[in-house]
């Protein structure tokens, strides 16, 4: 057994260190949720995340794609520092904090959404959305490879049943491989899928000095830069199309599809842990599957419905099994050592 020890920090605890002994699976537990409210929380996030491919694919049509990704997030980073400045909780991040708001700003915000917007290009919304959640696949192979730690029985279950759906909705008949765009925004989402695994393990493993609120903007103000530099340098002389498509595109993936998703994604993965929130995270592309067939009009076919089922299965396998993570609230640590959960 591992004992517990609470940090030496005077000020609040949103997460508890664990001492690592030699059969630990070496994560530390800083559920900020109870496990249904993480799962309500991931619901509302499936389908705001889902309908944002479609609601990009269109927002494209009228903005550049980094210059479209610049405004996205400087809108989500305008929306949370209104929210926590009227809550007076704007301040400047611990020191402790500044490598999960480096690892997030960079790998899961700047990367994914600049990769996401380039594929789009190529790629229809709903099939993005698939290609892009194969990530679960690499979190699993990630903890296993760098980190010895394998799945639990029903996260393996799920694991494997949500992969295989994903793999049923990606047709590779629908893919034509001589076409070079084509070909890059597959690769580019792969790509995608492979640095959001890293950073959903950073964010179950890092011991947070603080709320992932408070931390929120600070992470999107690291992903504006870059964006910004590559969207004045290289789209400074494409045009922007104004409009009311345009307006209603931005406010959608800015305060909803940036500001709300990236909090809720960090905090039910601190809640659910990674390899689960990771299979979870899998009805997001059946509903962009489905906003993309109904707002598009993207096809869809057999082998998609058969894939639904899959999917569905998987995230049935791994949510509904009692998770060892103890619920923990924002302001405190476990009270007593009944609470507490022992490693393994």
């Amino acid at each position: 057994m591992t004992g517990w020890r609470r940090r030496a920090d005077p000020g609040p605890r949103y997460a508890v260190e664990v001492t690592p002994s030699a059969g630990s699976r070496g994560v530390t537990p800083s559920a900020v949720h109870s496990r249904s409210a993480a799962l309500a929380l991931l619901a509302v996030l499936s389908l705001v995340w889902g309908v944002h491919w479609v609601v990009a694919k269109i927002g494209l049509q009228y903005i550049p794609p980094l210059t479209y990704g610049t405004l996205r997030i400087a809108a989500g980073l305008l929306t949370l520092v209104v929210i926590l400045a009227a809550q007076r909780s704007l301040r400047r991040p611990p020191r402790s904090d500044l490598p999960i708001i480096l690892s997030v700003g960079l790998g899961q915000i700047a990367a994914s959404i600049v990769l996401m917007l380039l594929a789009l290009q190529f790629i229809a919304a709903g099939r993005s959305s698939v290609l892009m959640y194969t990530m679960p696949l690499w979190v699993a192979l990630i903890m296993w490879l760098l980190f010895r730690t394998p799945p639990r029985r029903n996260e393996a279950v799920g694991l494997a049943l949500g992969i295989a759906g994903v793999l049923t909705l990606v047709n590779p008949t629908v893919i034509d491989w001589t076409i070079p765009g084509e070909v890059f925004g597959n690769l580019a989402l792969i790509l995608a899928a492979i640095l959001w695994a890293g950073v959903t393990i950073h964010i179950r493993r890092h011991t947070w000095a603080s709320r992932p609120l408070d931390l929120q903007p600070w992470m999107l103000l690291v992903a504006l830069v870059p964006v910004g530099i590559a969207a004045a340098l290289f789209e400074s002389g494409r045009e922007i199309t104004w409009g009311l498509p345009a307006v209603l595109a931005l406010l959608y993936s800015g305060p909803l599809a940036t500001a709300f998703a990236y909090w809720a994604s960090q905090s039910i993965t601190r809640s659910l842990g990674p390899l689960a929130s990771a299979v979870g995270f899998l009805a997001t592309p059946v509903v962009g599957l489905i906003a993309g067939a109904v707002i598009l009009g993207e096809a869809l076919g057999p082998l998609d419905i058969v894939g639904f089922g899959l999917v569905f299965a998987g995230i049935a396998a791994t949510s509904l099994v009692q998770s060892p993570a103890p619920p923990l609230s924002p302001a405190a640590g476990p009270s007593t050592e009944a609470e507490q959960e022992p490693a393994r």
